[in-house]
């Protein structure tokens, strides 16, 4: 052990006795944080507006718009003017010919055309030949590698963005008609309840008469009286009974327009249905294409991950606004559209599945987890089984759905319908009443024959003024019709942004990590304490000359080089700390982590310099080399090829950065144990080689040493 400190100390009083070693040493301290943090800074905040704004794509608007019941609209025009307002990458505005040519040479990394038919095909939503719009997206990928993934960006957003400004204009056309219509039906309700108010009042004079009746031995006088005040109230019985028959025709009007209204609604519904139906055949096809691409190892791969969970969550969405539809109709419908309801249910369930799987291939992904591709061939067939289940829906739509619409109006219209009838027929009893009473005034004048035969006729009246009030007392207490009110009196704004909308999405971001420039900050760190130990291995030799055994020599140096690496490891990680300003959970943990590892990499490093000598220090360089690649540090380790994913568990530089990732993130202690369990794994097993093989290899390899320097080539 003296024989041990004597070399250190001999080492360190070299250092500061002699100012060009002392340059040296501290250069070495130096350098390795300025490697890492150069890179950190450098990766800070790649994708922020401030960076991503100086990413030109090119704009050619050539929609040439188009007349729809005679308003004029051209949606390229209010995409270009939604485009002048996002500063999210350089969009330009050019013309056709400065667009190519302009993608072409370089000068911007893609363009987006829209089409002169655009407005036209977008608007046919409200006609029989659908048609998607499309926009023509060009991108000149040769330039850079990371520029077309941004503008790839730009272009999903933009074709987003039009699909729900589609949605939300034609749903508010929809629900504004059905808005007045409602309107216009609650403000003859309180007219049907007046009419049964007049009827009311007219029955329960009937009361009175037959009272009258039985008292009319006490004076045929008073008879005559109350018979004339009965006909002089047949003209406002006259008046009410034309009144009702003026609403029963409105009401009938009114219904009839509502069944137009969900004439309009119908066509919509079927179309979402045949969209749910087409747009799950594409996600089943880009499902396909996310699993080659995780299999293959493409670069695209979570950017692919992320754009299916979008497509799915869209997918979903209209599923879900079908379903809200048709649950309110199925109030209406006594129960009708059950079946689909059952089958659009079962959907929805099914893609949220769907959706918590492809979330958790994602947090996989983001993480380096390996992924079961099996999950992906479970979405596909969950994709093909939408897609079937929507195409039954679709074909029984005309025959089923339909039908059902329509069943709560064709209800209301038959009993508008019915109560019409009914006062047309009280209309022509009228003049029956009329004549009866006109009978019952004369016979009064008769006596007792006259009064005999007044008894005998009231009891016919009254039965039909009884039959109009029951009559009239369900329309005005027609549940349904009320209903139908409020449906289609619902808040138009909040339906139609329903159906743009119909998800927010909730972020939920577990053990956040700031910015880009600190998710980085843990391969970067690393990697610059593995460089630096390597420049330090080629600058301080790890022999010492004197009466030492060769263990001795081994942990003499080990000593120095321990000293720098963890001065190294100090400097990189304050630096990140408090220079950059890097975020992190735990600053103290991350320090430590920073300098547990340098003392890993030491003892790797050093233990290879120390055993194989110039061989040591090439097979360090190639350490480097597959760690760099195999470790997982910048791009998830699924997407490298099968040889770095098979060595990855085996790499130092895995645990490392884990380590610091941990620090910065938030720990979760089992991880954060495993690391440290199998760096102090690599220490042991580095120390293990030196004792056992130091001295003899040396020995062996003295003479292959001294003939290479001979050379003149070597040290």
């Amino acid at each position: 052990m003296k024989k041990i400190f004597e070399i250190y100390k001999k080492d360190i009083s070299s250092i500061f006795k002699n100012y060009a070693a002392l340059i040296v040493v501290i250069a070495l301290c130096i350098i390795p944080s300025l490697y890492a943090w150069f890179n950190i800074k450098a990766s800070w905040d790649p994708y922020s507006q401030e960076a991503t704004s100086g990413i030109s794509i090119g704009v050619v608007n050539k929609d040439k718009g188009v007349n729809v019941n005679g308003k004029e609209i051209n949606i390229g025009d209010e995409v270009v003017a939604n485009l002048k307002d996002n500063k999210d990458l350089g969009w330009q505005f050019l013309s056709a010919e400065e667009a190519e040519k302009s993608v072409e040479e370089g000068k911007i990394y893609a363009t987006i055309t829209i089409p002169e038919n655009f407005s036209v095909d977008l608007t046919s939503v409200i006609s029989e030949d659908i048609k998607k719009g499309e926009i023509i997206y060009t991108v000149n990928e040769k330039i850079n590698a990371i520029a077309p993934k941004l503008t790839d960006k730009g272009a999903t957003a933009l074709q987003e963005q039009v699909s729900k400004s589609i949605v939300e204009t034609v749903s508010n056309a929809i629900f504004g008609v059905a808005n007045e219509l409602g309107i216009k039906l609650e403000e003859q309700i309180p007219k049907i309840t007046t009419i049964y108010n007049s009827l009311v009042k007219i029955q329960g004079s009937f009361g009175d008469i037959n009272n009258t009746v039985d008292t009319a031995a006490d004076g045929a006088e008073k008879i005559q009286t109350l018979i004339a005040d009965i006909q002089n109230d047949i003209p406002k019985i006259q008046d009410t009974i034309t009144n009702a028959q003026n609403l029963s025709s409105q009401v009938q009007n009114f219904i009839t327009s509502s069944q137009g209204a969900v004439e309009k609604l119908s066509p919509t519904i079927k179309q979402d249905i045949k969209i749910v139906s087409e747009v799950s055949r594409d996600i089943a096809t880009y499902t396909q294409g996310v699993k080659d691409a995780i299999n293959t190892g493409a670069d695209n791969a979570p950017a692919m991950v992320n754009n299916l969970i979008t497509k799915v969550n869209g997918l979903k969405s209209t599923a879900d606004s079908v379903l809200n539809i048709l649950n309110t109709l199925n109030k209406f419908s006594g129960g009708s559209l059950s079946g689909a309801i059952d089958s659009l249910t079962n959907i929805s369930n099914s893609l949220s599945a769907a959706l918590g799987t492809l979330n958790d291939i994602k947090t996989k992904v983001d993480s380096g987890v390996v992924i079961d591709l099996s999950l992906l061939d479970n979405i596909i067939g969950v994709a093909n089984d939408v897609a079937s289940i929507t195409d039954g829906i679709y074909a029984n739509y005309d025959s089923t759905i339909i039908p059902a619409l329509n069943d709560t109006l064709n209800v209301a219209y038959n009993t508008a319908s019915g109560a019409l009838e009914i006062l047309k027929g009280a209309e022509a009893a009228l003049p029956q009443v009329q004549d009866i009473l006109n009978i019952a005034y004369s016979g009064a004048q008769k006596g007792e024959e006259g009064i005999a035969f007044v008894k005998e006729a009231l009891p016919e009246a009254e039965a039909m003024i009884n039959d109009l009030v029951t009559k009239m007392a369900n329309i005005s207490n027609e549940d349904e019709l009320k209903e139908v009110v409020n449906l289609l009196k619902a808040d138009v704004a909040k339906r139609s942004d329903f159906l743009a909308n119909p998800v927010n999405i909730v972020e939920n971001k577990l053990y956040p990590m700031g910015n880009y420039g600190t998710a980085m900050t843990p391969f970067y760190t690393v990697l610059s304490l593995w460089v630096g130990l390597m420049l330090l291995s080629s600058m301080i030799s790890a022999e010492k000359e004197g009466d030492y055994t060769p263990r001795q020599v081994y942990f003499g140096k080990l000593l120095l080089f321990l000293t720098i690496a963890i001065i190294q490891a100090l400097i990189v990680a304050l630096g990140d700390l408090y220079i950059l300003k890097i975020y992190c959970v735990n600053p103290s943990l991350f320090v430590a982590g920073i300098v547990f590892t340098a003392i890993t990499f030491t003892f790797i490093v050093y233990s290879l310099v120390s055993v194989f000598g110039n061989v040591g220090k090439v097979l360090g360089i190639i350490l480097l080399v597959l760690q760099v690649a195999g470790s997982g540090g910048t791009f998830p380790i699924q997407l490298t090829p099968r040889f770095f994913q098979v060595v990855n568990p085996f790499l130092p530089f895995t645990y490392s950065i884990s380590f610091a990732r941990e620090a910065i993130g938030g720990v979760v202690q089992s991880v954060l144990t495993k690391d440290i369990i199998i760096s102090l794994i690599y220490i042991v097993a580095s120390l293990l080689v030196a004792l056992l093989l130091k001295k003899p290899i040396n020995k062996l390899s003295e003479g292959f040493v001294q003939n290479f320097k001979k050379s003149g080539l070597g040290e």
